[in-house]
């Protein structure tokens, strides 16, 4: 876990505890067993119990091991963005977690802490609730800058299809390790998943954070982090209509419109969309472990003419 800019360093005097913040974790604490083990681990060997305090920044977010505190920047010591604090606070644990040692060998210890890590990243981005009948939910994956900001944002004009996708189709987030989708120019790309709307909207969160190759500059996250949309829209006007079509990624959860969305269709069901699961994999087993057999068919493969292998990672 790289530091933030404007995080106190461990030699330097860390700031105090702010109250109301370390009281929004001990509430969390108290409702999610998961977050008291969590924040127990920490503790451990710790003077001071786990607590949360401020940076002296608007940017940023942290955790200083010398103190045992996760520090958000200043802009959250009000109870306005209170929400986002928790996503952040529940973020920062588990990147804490991921810090501490893990006998990966040990398939036992390695599934009851991914177990964990899964659980409090699903508590910082909870799936939402059931879909009506006869009803069809769509997702959006966006960055709250797209909603909130200006005359011509979503949360003023709704999703516009003028202002769709590009003159040419082009694959979102060139790698990614959930799924792929297509926008169109004219056409808004929308999901059925809400796992993959959040797996894109969590990407904005990530850049946002100066987590992505080359691009390593912070913003605030409640500026440009991700969130994710949703809208519902009755099946009978999806089937055999022509302003609805699958996209070109073959997920059959995607989807294309050319239909505009009025603004008051639309919700926000995921506010802040944090990076994760950060979970770990066991390493690949020794030669020594692998059986007999197994290693013969692999060696009586490699011989002969070699077969040339082709990259399968583009960027």
């Amino acid at each position: 876990m790289q530091p933030t800019p404007g995080a106190a360093q461990d030699n330097q005097a860390s700031p105090p505890a702010h109250p109301a913040l370390t009281t929004r974790l001990t509430q969390l604490c108290t409702a999610h067993q998961v977050v008291a083990d969590a924040v127990a681990s920490l503790n451990t060997g710790h003077p001071t119990p786990l607590c949360v305090g401020l940076l002296d920044t608007q940017v940023g977010s942290d955790y200083l091991p010398a103190a045992n505190m996760i520090v958000l920047s200043a802009k959250y010591a009000g109870a306005a963005l209170g929400v986002i604090a928790d996503k952040l606070i529940l973020y920062r644990l588990a990147a804490c977690l991921e810090q501490l040692p893990v006998n990966v060998n040990d398939p036992v210890a390695l599934q009851a802490f991914n177990t964990r890590q899964e659980h409090l990243w699903r508590l910082a981005n909870p799936a939402p609730g059931p879909v009506p009948p006869g009803m069809l939910r769509f997702y959006q994956g966006t960055n709250r800058d797209n909603f909130y900001t200006g005359p011509t944002s979503i949360s003023v004009v709704g999703l516009d299809p003028s202002k769709a996708g590009g003159a040419i189709g082009c694959k979102r987030w060139e790698k990614h390790i959930v799924a792929a989708e297509f926008k169109d120019q004219g056409w808004h790309t929308v999901t059925l998943s809400f796992d993959v709307a959040l797996s894109y909207a969590r990407q904005h969160t990530e850049w946002a954070m100066g987590m992505k190759e080359h691009e390593p500059a912070l913003f605030d996250v409640t500026d440009f982090g991700g969130l994710v949309l949703s809208f519902d829209v009755p099946e009978a006007s999806v089937t055999g209509n022509d302003r609805w079509r699958q996209d070109k990624s073959g997920d059959s959860n995607n989807f294309q419109t050319t239909d505009a969305i009025a603004r008051g269709q639309i919700q926000v069901v995921e506010p802040l969309a944090v990076p994760g699961p950060l979970t770990k994999v066991a390493p690949p087993p020794m030669v020594a472990q692998i059986p007999a057999v197994q290693r013969q068919a692999s060696a009586a493969q490699g011989t002969g003419t070699k077969r040339r292998v082709y990259p399968t990672n583009f960027s």
